[in-house]
């Protein structure tokens, strides 16, 4: 596998050894599909991604393999819209997430005052935050009408 990965595949061969499994090439098409692209990931669009590679792989595989890398902290879910789609997740700075209700366009965007805020507003309550999805729907460019807001 590529070594641009050598980071994710580390974690994941660990992972796979603590639970008792090996690897294989099938898992390893899928794994490198996934690390390969920047992109919110459903389980049919990365099928569809490896089925240009190795036809003979389905879509269980796929399915297996996005829980692995998820439950080995490489992947994380997030359920938009209704459907579930895949972000890589190891080593990434915090980011939210600007939907689109038209075309599912997803955008993310960071943000060091929302994060301070959401402290602040924790602390006078006393509530200590240990992870969050922010995610923001509306219309993206193409899909808002001209002179809109």
């Amino acid at each position: 596998m590529q070594r641009v990965f050598a980071d994710e595949i580390d974690v994941l061969n660990a992972h796979l050894k603590r639970r008792g499994l090996n690897r294989s090439s099938r898992r390893d098409v899928v794994v490198s599909a996934f690390l390969g692209s920047n992109k919110h990931l459903s389980v049919d669009d990365l099928y569809n991604l490896v089925r240009r590679k190795s036809p003979g792989i389905g879509r269980t595989t796929v399915y297996r393999t996005l829980k692995l890398l998820e439950s080995a902290g490489l992947a994380q879910a997030l359920v938009l819209q209704g459907e579930t789609r895949f972000e890589r997740e190891l080593n990434r700075r915090h980011h939210d997430h600007f939907i689109c209700s038209v075309c599912g366009s997803i955008f993310e965007f960071s943000s060091d005052e929302i994060e301070a805020l959401q402290e602040e507003e924790a602390r006078k309550i006393g509530f200590r935050i240990e992870g969050h999805k922010h995610q923001v729907y509306g219309k993206c460019a193409k899909c808002a009408p001209a002179g809109s807001k």
